[in-house]
This record gives C-alpha cells, structure tokens and sequence, in this order.
C-alpha cells in the first residue's frame, strides 16, 4: 500500500500554490437511490440514478497578500466564477481536479469563505466550493 505524508499535500489554482492552507478534503460523489419494487415483491430494489460531485474544503492561514491564490478564490465566489483548474494534491505531482475531457466539463463554484481571528492564535481562513461533475486524478 502506498501512503502519502499530509505535508506534500497542496491546494493549487493552477500551478500557484494557494499560501497559507493546511487542510483540505473532497466529500466525494453521491447517487440517488431510486426504488423500483413491484407489487408482490418480498425484497426492495434500487436502481442508480442522479450523481452529485461533493464538496471541497480548504482552510489555513490568512494571507491578504496572495493574490493568486485566496484573493482569487474569494473573488471567484464574488464574481461567480466556475474554477476548472482549481488542484489538490496528494504528493508533489499527483493532484484532483474537476474533469476536463467529459461533457460537459466539470468545474467547482466556490460557495463560501470565511476569516476569523482570535487573539490567542493566528488569522485563519476557510473555503468551501461544490463540485459540479466528477473530480479525476492526475
């Protein structure tokens, strides 16, 4: 089994490494369940239907200076923007993406951020996007 360390994990727009993260996770693909049992059946049956993308998160520390990264991801959100190159990497090559050769293509909309600041600790900051497609391993 091949394990992969947290720490060469990194959240990407592109290849411009978002600062400051140091946590993410994708809530994977759902199916809707669709019952189509028949009078005198004794066992209920299913069948696949719709899928839905999940979910991504990211968080970490503020940085109101990365442009390229958590100012363009907070922009994205406010102009409603579709991100298609938005990368989570799992080790310094390998990255999750939304899928760029289906149809139709795959993108994620970031829905929320958030910033919060305690005077204890470092600002920290959280992102949160749907994913509207699958996401495919590179």
């Amino acid at each position: 089994m091949a394990a992969h360390k947290g720490k060469d994990c990194k959240v990407a727009v592109g290849s411009s490494k978002i600062v400051g993260l140091g946590t993410w996770s994708i809530n994977g693909v759902t199916s809707d369940q669709l019952e189509d049992t028949e009078f005198g059946d004794d066992w209920k049956t299913f069948l696949y239907g719709m899928k839905d993308g999940g979910q991504v998160s990211f968080a970490g520390y503020y940085d109101k200076t990365d442009a390229s990264g958590q100012t363009a991801i907070r922009t994205a959100n406010q102009n409603e923007t579709e991100l298609t190159d938005l990368r989570f990497y799992v080790d310094d090559t390998s990255y999750w993406r939304p899928n760029s050769t289906g149809t139709p293509h795959s993108h994620i909309v970031i829905t929320a951020w958030d910033i919060s600041a305690d005077k204890a600790n470092l600002v920290q900051c959280s992102f949160t996007g749907k994913i509207s497609g699958r996401m495919d391993l590179v």
